[in-house]
């Protein structure tokens, strides 16, 4: 009998013993995954939605009291998103790609960037990189809170299979996280200057301009294009390594201060 009641007394020890480990393991991972979405969040305040004033022209129904009905053309303004950017000093510079802005610059359109608070800005464009796809704006405001991303890396610290988050504005949906990996570095197209920086993080139209950064927030990247027979995320997207990135900044404030 003793030797029945020891084994439940064990039994029942083993059971909250159990519970107990499961129980840290699980606030553990909690606490985990906690970590990991601040990180998000705080590359996410340094990443912007890019829009663009445009007016169009349109045709709406007038119905006089008579009962007559005419046709009257109209003129109508609003803002589009065009892709994305990424907060790169503390003076309110902001780093994009070219393509997202060459319909701006043609039309000469007024652009603002949202922030990840919901808040908008007036920016103008302070120079442009044609041979690497870049382009750096400003915020016409100087008391606006900004947060910086960081630029802690360079692209020989890079490893292939590194976990990589892209950060952007796809479709103009708004700002959105995806995950992957760093799938190949220094890939070359004949049409294009330089090398990129190949990831399988899912980036859709909208994300050019955006951020890709590593597990600590760290800008390793600005997004540039995808390759795609459909025009959607096939898993092969490119991004302009940092190094390019800073160098074309540091070029363009230069000439800009002639």
């Amino acid at each position: 009998m003793r030797s029945f009641y020891t084994l439940s007394i064990w039994i029942l020890l083993g059971t909250f013993a159990g519970y107990g480990f499961l129980t840290l393991v699980g606030l553990g991972d909690k606490n985990e995954y906690s970590s990991r979405a601040f990180n998000f969040e705080k590359s996410a305040s340094s990443v912007v939605n890019i829009w663009s004033l445009r007016r169009w022209r349109e045709w709406q129904e007038k119905t006089p009291s008579l009962g007559l009905r005419r046709w009257k053309q109209v003129i109508k303004t609003g803002f589009f998103p065009d892709g994305s950017g990424v907060i790169f000093d503390d003076d309110g510079h902001v780093i994009t790609n070219l393509h997202v802005l060459n319909n701006s610059i043609k039309l000469k359109q007024k652009l603002l960037v949202e922030f990840y608070d919901g808040s908008n800005h007036e920016v103008e464009i302070i120079g442009i990189d044609r041979d690497n796809d870049l382009a750096v704006l400003k915020l016409v405001e100087k008391t606006v809170n900004i947060s910086p991303i960081q630029r802690k890396r360079k692209i020989e610290d890079i490893n292939i299979g590194e976990t990589v988050y892209a950060i952007g504005n796809p479709q103009g949906l708004g700002q959105s996280v995806s995950m992957g990996i760093i799938s190949a570095i220094g890939r070359k197209f004949i049409n294009k200057e330089g090398s990129f920086i190949q990831t399988d993080a899912s980036i859709n139209p909208g994300n050019s301009g955006g951020a890709l950064v590593d597990s600590n927030g760290n800008l390793l990247g600005v997004i540039n294009f995808i390759e795609s027979t459909t025009g959607g995320n096939q898993g092969l997207n490119f991004a302009i390594p940092i190094d390019v990135v800073s160098e074309s900044y540091s070029k363009i404030l230069k000439e800009t201060k002639r």
